[in-house]
């Protein structure tokens, strides 16, 4: 009910921060407190990215699965992530190859930070050779077993980097050629640590 006051005007309009709550009136609603900020201004490009960078980074997602799926395209050499020979052997090291969608190319991140290539019982997962953590370690496929050396965060920076190691998934030597190896290196922002699933 609007106020019965001499010279209230309900669309007049004064500054003013109002803070509120929102519930949904039912008997058990507590009401949720909406975080807000005022500014002056608009913020630069670089401040934009720095926000869309830290949203990308706590990884929310709309996807229900917690999965992706696709080839895993290495950005400098405008190649794929590929298994040699579509080998299932463990302990094949990983190269680029020019991507051609074979099943050899696919790749799955997984709810739980594997990324994975294969179904079913041939299933393998990237693997950080014998769970090493230096610059210049092999990158190969390997049963998956739940190892930190197989757990990989997907940076928004599109780096991919062991959580185990903190290194980098790298093109050795930032090779373009087909059949560069793939291997863990020291961070630092080049072309060949950068990738793109799907």
């Amino acid at each position: 009910m609007r106020p019965n006051v001499a010279g209230y005007n309900p669309m007049r309009k004064q500054g003013a921060i109002i803070l509120g709550i929102g519930g949904d009136n039912s008997k058990g609603a507590q009401g949720t407190f909406y975080e807000g900020v005022m500014t002056s201004g608009y913020p630069s490009d670089a401040t934009e990215n720095a926000v869309q960078a830290n949203i990308t980074a706590a990884g929310y997602s709309n996807t229900t699965g917690g999965t992706d799926t696709g080839a895993l395209h290495a950005v400098g050499a405008g190649k794929c992530l590929d298994v040699p020979n579509s080998s299932t052997t463990a302990g094949t090291q990983l190269q680029i190859w020019d991507c051609n969608g074979g099943a050899n190319q696919s790749w799955t991140r997984t709810s739980s930070d594997q990324l994975t290539v294969y179904s079913g019982s041939s299933q393998l997962c990237l693997d950080a050779y014998n769970n090493q953590t230096t610059a210049g370690a092999k990158v190969v496929t390997w049963p998956c077993n739940g190892g930190a050396n197989q757990q990989w965060r997907l940076n928004s920076d599109g780096t991919i980097t062991g959580t185990q190691s903190g290194l980098c998934l790298d093109v050795t030597g930032a090779s373009t050629a087909n059949g560069a190896l793939a291997e863990l290196w020291t961070c630092n922002g080049g072309s060949n640590q950068r990738w793109s699933l799907g």
